[in-house]
């Protein structure tokens, strides 16, 4: 159940990221296609938008996740997460790659393509250690693929968190009623109208939307629960239920390994012994996570 604005979608984001971007796309909306380009052309338009790509250094594939995170052509600007589970398994099988790091700077994104995401770098580091890095935030979806690596630090400055599913409705009939305007929608099926803005969201069509999001919230705890080689029933407690934290009170919560930079980590992960210390650690999650 989607509407043009994107708000009906499921999003794993940090919510002050996440109106800013339904806002912005609300006002594009509205505009001229003139007034649209000249926008999108104050805004850096395609320049903007490039990602980074991924780097080599010795035996380490740095892989940078930044942006919304979306399936891909979805949402421009921001990474894929089919990129994502592309770029990892193609690490995997390269024997020159010892370790994978994952370079996040994302507010998080659509439900949609997480869970084959993270089930991507879960599998993976079955094989070869991957280590993300909030480099320096990771919220929603990101943390979501951060908890699926065999570690989890977070930058000195850094905040992680934001763990919950979120949608939304749009109730435009006000406003059409006020400008002299009304909308008349006709289907095959009430069912293929549900949700729709031109009307105030009925009973059903809200315990709908909620079931979605309540089904897709549990996946994400299910998730943090493989990942992070714990108990379903303590994921709210140690990762909080939407609440964001710094690096060192993330530390302290056990939320995340430890607190290093991106530069820190990779030099760390030259070390034959320390990727031999990660491999152990991983194969000791994932005997927990069959136990589940």
């Amino acid at each position: 159940m989607i509407d043009v604005s994107g708000i009906a979608t499921q999003w794993a984001m940090h919510p002050a990221f996440l109106d800013a971007l339904l806002k912005r796309d609300a006002f594009e909306t509205m505009l001229p296609d003139g007034l649209r380009r000249l926008a999108s052309g104050f805004a850096g338009g395609n320049l903007a938008a490039k990602i980074a790509d991924p780097v080599r250094e010795g035996g380490l594939f740095i892989l940078p996740i930044t942006g919304v995170l979306a399936p891909h052509g979805m949402y421009g600007g921001g990474t894929s997460y089919d990129m994502i589970a592309q770029r990892v398994r193609e690490a995997a099988d390269d024997k020159r790659i010892c370790t994978i790091i994952l370079d996040v700077r994302s507010p998080g994104g659509t439900v949609w393509g997480c869970e084959e995401a993270g089930d991507a770098i879960f599998q993976v580091r079955a094989t070869k250690p991957i280590v993300a890095v909030a480099s320096p935030y990771s919220f929603s979806a990101a943390y979501w693929l951060c908890t699926q690596a065999s570690k989890f630090y977070a930058t000195t400055s850094g905040e992680v968190g934001s763990v919950g599913v979120r949608s939304g409705h749009t109730d435009m009939s006000g406003f059409e009623t006020m400008i002299g305007m009304k909308t008349t929608l006709i289907a095959s099926s009430p069912d293929k109208i549900a949700g729709h803005p031109h009307a105030p969201l009925s009973d059903d069509d809200r315990a709908e939307i909620q079931s979605g999001v309540d089904a897709s919230n549990r996946r994400f705890a299910m998730a943090i629960a493989r990942g992070r080689g714990m108990r379903f029933a303590n994921v709210a407690e140690v990762h909080g239920t939407g609440k964001t934290f710094s690096a060192s009170r993330a530390l302290g919560r056990g939320a995340i390994d430890g607190v290093a930079t991106l530069r820190e980590i990779a030099s760390r992960q030259g070390s034959a012994q320390t990727r031999l210390a990660l491999m152990r650690r991983q194969a000791a999650v994932m005997e927990l996570a069959a136990d589940l």
